[in-house]
């Protein structure tokens, strides 16, 4: 079975749900100490009031790779675009691109000592009439961005879906759809859901973008059909181009397009991508998916 997985040829499933989440903190892997407005609190003691959790604005995940944040002038403008749509000033931590976020983020993985891979909880709070922060960190495993070895099992998750809308393409419009599916996908054999959109077209999984590849075509789902679009979505259309695959995100995505695909894939900038092995009775292969992970890692 080994041998199969290593040439990329759909293995038994015994586990499911053993690929879920692989970044899903536990007492083990949370860091100790939060860093709160510049300061550390012991991770135990941390208690906000009613006015802090009503205050609430957006939280923003960012990756660290031992000494570096693939993706942070990305997740900077994400930050900047959500503090915009909230009317709110950019805090003094975004200017000098970021410098001053990065230097509380570098403190945060000293303190916890999170020296390898990680994963960072950026969460932004309005109250008093000015913005306060909180950063925790956890470790991940592995350190780096590792194509899953033991592909995922995907299901429709179609008991609710997430309409079109001005913030469809962000996780602040789409939190609550991925929150909802969350809820359900304990009950069944499934790693990850399929979310749809009010037309039944697949758009994403929680937090992740999806893709499907069909000899040297590549079929993705775009915001106009309400996909959240992730930051690495540039890095992934520049690698299809290096590899002359052909992108479109222009027909959206039916359950028969996911079975006609010759491979599957999700993707997002915490943990990198994911191959999908099957869906209903489908199995898929992941040959080009192997290219494009290579490629992922060069690119970040």
């Amino acid at each position: 079975m080994e041998a199969a997985q290593k040439a990329g040829i759909p293995g038994i499933r015994i586990n499911s749900n053993q690929n879920r989440h692989p970044f899903i903190p536990d007492k083990m892997s949370m860091g100790k100490y939060i860093l709160i407005n510049g300061s550390f609190v012991p991770t135990a003691e941390y208690r906000i009031s009613l006015p802090e959790s009503e205050a609430f604005l957006f939280s923003e995940k960012i990756r660290a790779i031992r000494t570096a944040f693939p993706f942070f002038k990305e997740n900077l403008e994400m930050m900047k675009l959500k503090l915009l749509i909230f009317n709110l000033s950019y805090p003094e931590f975004t200017d000098n691109d970021g410098a001053g976020l990065k230097r509380q983020l570098e403190r945060t993985l000293t303190k916890n000592k999170h020296f390898l891979g990680a994963a960072l909880t950026f969460t932004l709070r309005f109250t008093e009439q000015k913005i306060s922060y909180t950063i925790q960190s956890e470790k991940c495993n592995p350190i780096g961005y590792e194509l899953n070895g033991k592909g995922l099992y995907v299901e429709l998750f179609n008991k609710i879906q997430k309409p079109v809308s001005s913030l469809s393409n962000l996780s602040i419009g789409s939190a609550i759809y991925w929150n909802i599916a969350q809820k359900h996908i304990a009950n069944t054999l499934a790693d990850e859901f399929l979310i749809v959109n009010s037309l039944d077209q697949i758009i994403e999984t929680p937090e992740s973008n999806i893709y499907l590849i069909e000899g040297k075509k590549i079929r993705g789902a775009s915001s106009e059909q309400g996909a959240y679009i992730d930051i690495t979505r540039p890095l992934m259309l520049d690698i299809f181009a290096q590899l002359n695959l052909e992108y479109t995100e222009n027909e959206g995505i039916t359950s028969e397009d996911i079975r006609e695909a010759d491979e599957a894939l999700i993707v997002n900038s915490i943990e990198g991508i994911r191959w999908i092995v099957g869906f209903e009775g489908k199995r898929f292969l992941n040959h080009t998916i192997r290219e494009i992970s290579e490629l992922f890692n060069q690119g970040i």
